[in-house]
């Protein structure tokens, strides 16, 4: 299929050669002033309903796109629930699959009335399967931070072309036996859009985005790198935060990480609290401050060891303690996953999770009970209500995508085995290529982003990543073009809290202005950016604020008010 050779330039011959087409449904004002121009504005956003845009446009292979409704909104203030929103245009569409089998596209592109000639198009997460509105805070916003919408994008998000509600809660990966739904979730469907898109914001205003962005975590974090790789002309931009960069062998390491629970290594969430105040007692203070955070991540973890906290005897006695069996699996965690042949770009292991922070006060993000251990100990079949996350992924990616048999028991999985297909798969999912080196000639600019208490991916998949664009590239090439920020005491979505007193830490930051005005003026981001934990009601009073360094840098206290960024500098963090 297509890929990099894809460049704006050609994407914009196909665009001229038919815009005629598209724009001939749109008319213009009696003045002759664009088609968004105000008073046009309502009326000229309701005229893109029906609208087609033809094959030619999209620069991969594939169906018609249909604007199923184009709506008018009105601009709406602030609510207890709700950012304020902009005078905008809420375009809904589909594109149609190649294969009849194949499940449509959703797209969602908001275009507001006052525009600042950029498009930020949004990530998805887990399997997507869910329409992304363009609507929402970015992640690790603060509660006053300005929609994008409102600061003048277009926005775009789609649900990668499959649609989750169609399938069982337990067959939330079904969509990977059709081939074209899986190469739409790995990379089509986000090149579909974002060229469909294109296409109605040159419909309606008339231009084409100066600038366009992705802005994505997790899987949506993927989806930005797969971007840079892929289609490195076609984006300017791109913050990728917790990246699930290693997809397919994520999912396989799911496996192993929830095996030894099915012969006593389950943890309850009591014995959860227990490991996660020993890995505190052992690393809070290597930050310069007694917290309940693990700060300095990587001078923490040969820091931990389980045997102080084995139970008399080896056997389970209790929750202040843990059996042979129960430090068997958390061993198992925090050990590398390596296979028995290389993966795309040469890749043959999944690196350890990290320890620090691993329970919070809010269950659903209570770390290592809701992505490794769940409420209960594994079974089969599925239970997704007490299920972790991690075996929920694991079996549905072994069963829908690599074995293609839903009745696969995935305790007797063995990649060998499974060979060609694993292959094929970590050629489709993993987003480890790391020449980059058209996407920074382009002009591109990526900032990364990795929380260091996630439990849902490794933060080192995406720090060994970053390594290997230097490796290819060299640093003051990746220092021109990328950074890599690093967040200790952050969960998989972002928040995090002291395992000591539970309150929160500063987390919340934001990056698209610091993309945009490295991007369009030139103006590199800062070492050190703040990170801050605000209250969720106005005035949204500052609660405290700590830097943010670049890896391989933490937050080191030196004194003075621990609420205060200027009580902290950014150290090396030393394995």
């Amino acid at each position: 299929m297509p890929g990099a050779d894809h460049s704006r330039q050609s994407f914009a011959v196909w665009h001229r050669a038919a815009l005629s087409l598209v724009l001939c449904t749109i008319a213009l004002s009696a003045s002759g002033r664009p088609a968004a121009a105000e008073a046009a504005f309502p009326s000229d956003c309701a005229r893109l309903a029906g609208l087609k845009i033809p094959t030619r446009l999209i620069g991969l292979p594939s169906g018609e796109a249909t604007v199923t409704s184009a709506s008018y909104t009105p601009a709406a203030p602030a609510k207890a629930t709700s950012s304020a929103t902009p005078d905008f245009c809420k375009v809904v569409g589909t594109i149609a699959p190649i294969d009849p089998a194949a499940q449509l596209i959703n797209f969602q592109l908001n275009l507001p009335a006052a525009w600042n000639g950029k498009l930020l198009q949004y990530g998805g997460g887990g399997y997507n399967g869910t329409l992304v509105s363009g609507l929402a805070p970015l992640r690790d916003a603060a509660p006053d931070d300005a929609l994008p919408l409102t600061r003048g994008y277009a926005t775009l998000g789609t649900d990668s072309g499959h649609q989750v509600a169609s399938f069982a809660p337990d067959r939330i990966g079904e969509f990977g036996l059709n081939e074209e739904m899986l190469i739409n979730y790995a990379y089509a469907s986000y090149k579909k859009v974002r060229d469909v898109a294109v296409a109605l914001v040159d419909a309606l205003y008339r231009k084409r985005p100066s600038r366009i962005y992705y802005f994505g975590g997790s899987e949506g974090g993927r989806e930005g790198l797969t971007m840079a790789q892929r289609f490195p002309a076609d984006y300017d931009g791109i913050v990728s935060v917790v990246p699930v960069v290693q997809l397919s062998m994520l999912f396989q390491s799911y496996v192993p990480n929830n095996l030894p629970q099915f012969d006593g290594g389950w943890l309850n969430p009591a014995k959860s609290e227990t490991l996660a105040r020993f890995v505190a007692d052992a690393c809070d203070d290597l930050d310069g401050l007694r917290d309940g955070v693990i700060s300095n991540y990587l001078t923490c973890q040969p820091k931990v060891s389980l045997q102080g906290l084995r139970c008399q005897g080896g056997t389970d006695t209790g929750d202040s303690c843990l059996s042979d069996a129960q430090i068997a699996a958390i061993q198992t965690l925090h050990a590398p996953h390596p296979f028995p042949f290389a993966m795309a770009n040469g890749i043959t292991s999944y690196p350890q999770w990290l320890y620090g922070n691993e329970i919070t006060p809010d269950p659903q993000r209570m770390t290592i009970t809701r992505w490794v251990m769940g409420t209960a100990p594994p079974a089969q079949p599925i239970d997704v209500a007490t299920v972790s996350q991690q075996w929920l992924y694991g079996v549905n990616a072994i069963r829908f995508i690599v074995t293609r048999d839903d009745k696969f028991d995935v305790r007797n999985y063995r990649p060998e085995n499974f060979r060609a297909r694993i292959e094929e798969v970590s050629r489709l999912l993993d987003s480890t290529n790391p020449d980059l080196s058209a996407f920074f000639a382009h002009g591109g600019k990526l900032i990364l982003r990795e929380n260091m208490a996630d439990l849902a991916q490794s933060p080192l998949a995406g720090i060994n990543y970053f390594q290997s664009v230097v490796a290819r590239l060299g640093q003051s090439t990746v220092d021109a073009s990328a950074r890599l920020y690093v967040s200790p005491g952050s969960t998989h979505t972002g928040p995090g809290t002291s395992v000591l007193g539970g309150s929160a830490i500063p987390t919340m930051v934001d990056l698209l202005g610091p993309l945009d005005r490295w991007a369009g003026d030139g103006i590199a981001p800062a070492d050190t950016l703040i990170q801050t934990s605000k209250d969720t009601a106005p005035p949204f009073a500052l609660k405290a604020a700590r830097p943010m360094c670049r890896y391989p840098d933490y937050p080191h206290y030196v004194g003075g008010d621990k609420a205060a960024a200027e009580s902290f500098v950014c150290k090396k963090s030393m394995p």
